[in-house]
């Protein structure tokens, strides 16, 4: 037999307990700060639900942001939390106005966001962060470099006094580095890792059996690959004679490394050299056909 949250601001017979999902929730309340590893089906949205319910109980009239690196992951964050929490939810991203902006800001307890969007309205003042009483970071391993995460984790550690951060990823990555530095950016103080294997897990889930099927790729897309290679190593031989890159074989995170560090020598600099312009607008160019090649070459 199915049973249900209990909670005054979960709607009834919405969220179904799960152990492991409300022993997960209680570890943030208790620990602070915390990372969450889970595969998208242990139902990590759910655990921030939990959370965020918690906080708002706790701290009347305070808010919960909801951040996600895409707009759709936002509207979908904004979709599920409409349907489990009965306080007022919205969405705010880019395509949306400013005024517009402020007045769900406003009139809302629950906000999802793309971080860039939130960012920019910041540093415009046009609202604080003050009243945020838990921060999710979505796809929180993205928490590096000049990504938006990393100014936005320092901009609610200092504005709010009573500040909670829950970063939540499915891969964090094998880089011990990165992970570190993900875990400093979002100023976390405990990760938990959980797994379909993991005892108090495994009653939830059927074993699924997975048949990988490699394609060979057909002479259309592999004019257009090849195409895009070229674009991209016309870029990468023009970032090399800047000097911003030491060699063309480089990967995304060689690239996202090289674009930090030629932001930080704009941001420290009262005038910058032209160079530094044209180098990220190369950046940006090499960045977005990097993708495009990763899309071609995984789903066609």
């Amino acid at each position: 037999m199915v049973t249900y949250i209990e909670h005054p601001l979960i709607r009834p017979n919405s969220a179904e307990a799960r152990i492991y999902q409300q022993i997960l929730a209680a570890d943030v309340l208790k620990n602070g700060n915390t990372m969450i590893v889970a595969p998208t089906a242990l139902g990590k949205t759910i655990i921030a639900i939990l959370v965020a319910a918690d906080r708002l109980q706790k701290f009347k009239g305070s808010k919960i942001l909801v951040l996600a690196p895409s707009k759709p992951l936002t509207i979908q964050h904004e979709e599920n939390f409409k349907h489990f929490l009965n306080v007022p939810c919205t969405s705010i991203t880019g395509a949306v106005k400013t005024d517009e902006r402020e007045k769900r800001w406003r009139e809302s307890q629950v906000i999802c966001a793309t971080p860039q969007t939130v960012e920019s309205d910041l540093l415009n003042e046009r609202y604080s962060l003050d009243d945020v009483s838990l921060v999710v970071f979505d796809e929180c391993h993205h928490a590096v470099g000049s990504y938006s995460y990393v100014y936005l984790a320092s901009r609610y550690v200092k504005e709010c006094q009573s500040h909670l951060i829950l970063g939540l990823t499915a891969s964090p990555g094998h880089d011990k580095n990165k992970i570190k530095e993900v875990c400093e950016n979002l100023f976390i103080q405990d990760i938990t890792i959980k797994t379909e294997e993991d005892p108090d897990v495994k009653p939830y889930f059927n074993p699924i059996n997975i048949d990988w099927i490699k394609v060979e790729m057909g002479p259309r897309l592999e004019k257009i690959r090849d195409l895009v290679n070229k674009a991209l190593n016309v870029r990468l031989k023009g970032l090399k004679d800047l000097g911003v890159i030491n060699t063309v074989s480089v990967n995304k995170r060689d690239i996202l490394k090289a674009r930090s560090r030629v932001q930080r020598k704009i941001g420290q600099s009262v005038n910058p050299p032209k160079e530094c312009f044209q180098a990220i607008s190369i950046l940006s160019a090499v960045i977005n056909l990097q993708h495009a090649l990763g899309l071609l070459e995984s789903q066609g």
